[in-house]
């Protein structure tokens, strides 16, 4: 037999208050006193009280969640972000519902009519490899708030990002500075726009730097396949003594890599990633990285989620994050 659920009314009885002070600490209003707020939230927790969304749905039209999709999960900046997001909409009183499109756009579609099914408030969207250009407007006809992240397509939206040139050309002058001069590039082979900006970025830093492109490998987002990857560098006709990877994933894959191939990185072959995510510091050697802060784009993306929920016809804002080098052992100085 399904218990019966604890009303507000029950709550405002056993604490001595009235209904309404009640909804306000469940609101998260600051009129109320701290004192107050604390008695009330003590018998919440004994007397098992959850708030009924449904009846909230009802009265404001509001699902009170958002919808979160990104491409895979094999990356950790993913979770990273996410814990981003989620910190915003806590305070937003929204929950967060978090979707893998495996960066696929049929996919991808699919997932985003179950969230239109569900009366998702919004959406922030990290779009799949071959996304239509066309689907921010799609999105926008079915009257669903949008916030691109970490990649986008079509006309312009609200959108939270790095700036990934920037973040290629602090490697690449780091690199040189340590007197590396032949870079390979390791990338995903997924054509996005994270992609391309990475590329425009070394393309220009081998410009500015007048280092050598000792050329560009591609792998699957994997450790494996990075691993795989670092026969073809090593056998490259202009042999790198640096490789920038398109992530952090790819690096730490590479360096294992190397090391089957009695090639030690940071002695024979500095290494540099793209993320600086918390297993920068557990490979070996230690994995200089362009910190690119995650959390930040995901609080960004979620800010700008709020900000368009509450005004539907503000212009489009971006938030862009400034990117920061950590230099570890993977890229000491060249002897």
């Amino acid at each position: 037999m399904q218990q019966k659920r604890v009303t507000l009314e029950e709550i405002a009885q056993a604490a001595g208050v009235s209904r309404a002070t009640v909804s306000l600490v469940v609101r998260k209003s600051p009129l109320v006193a701290d004192q107050t707020r604390a008695r009330i939230e003590r018998i919440m927790v004994e007397m098992d009280y959850v708030r009924d969304i449904g009846a909230a749905r009802l009265r404001n039209n509001s699902s009170q969640t958002v919808g979160v999709v990104v491409p895979n999960l094999v990356n950790s900046f993913f979770t990273e972000f996410l814990s981003g997001v989620e910190e915003v909409m806590a305070v937003e009183d929204r929950v967060v519902l978090l979707a893998n499109s495996q960066d696929d756009p049929q996919r991808q579609d699919e997932i985003l009519q179950r969230f239109r099914g569900h009366g998702v408030d919004g959406v922030i969207l990290c779009p799949a490899v071959d996304t239509a250009p066309d689907l921010p407007r799609q999105i926008s006809g079915w009257g669903m708030p949008l916030v691109q992240a970490l990649r986008e397509v079509g006309a312009p939206t609200d959108f939270a990002g790095a700036d990934y040139v920037s973040a290629v050309k602090l490697a690449m002058q780091h690199l040189v500075e340590q007197g590396r001069r032949q870079v390979a590039f390791l990338s995903v082979g997924a054509r996005t726009s994270a992609r391309e900006e990475r590329l425009d970025g070394f393309a220009r830093a081998l410009d500015e730097t007048g280092a050598v492109g000792a050329g560009i490998i591609e792998a699957d987002l994997s450790w494996e396949a990075a691993a795989q990857s670092a026969a073809r560098i090593l056998a490259l006709p202009r042999r790198p003594d640096a490789v920038l990877c398109f992530n952090d994933v790819l690096a730490a894959g590479l360096m294992a890599g190397l090391r089957r191939a009695g090639c030690e990185p940071g002695r024979d072959l500095a290494v540099v990633g793209l993320d600086d995510l918390p297993l920068a510091e557990l490979t070996y050697p230690p994995l200089t990285s362009v910190a690119m802060d995650a959390p930040r784009i995901g609080r960004n993306a979620a800010r700008l989620l709020a900000r368009r929920l509450t005004d539907a016809d503000a212009p489009p804002q971006r938030d862009i994050v400034t990117p920061r080098l950590v230099v570890r052992g993977s890229s000491p100085q060249n002897d």
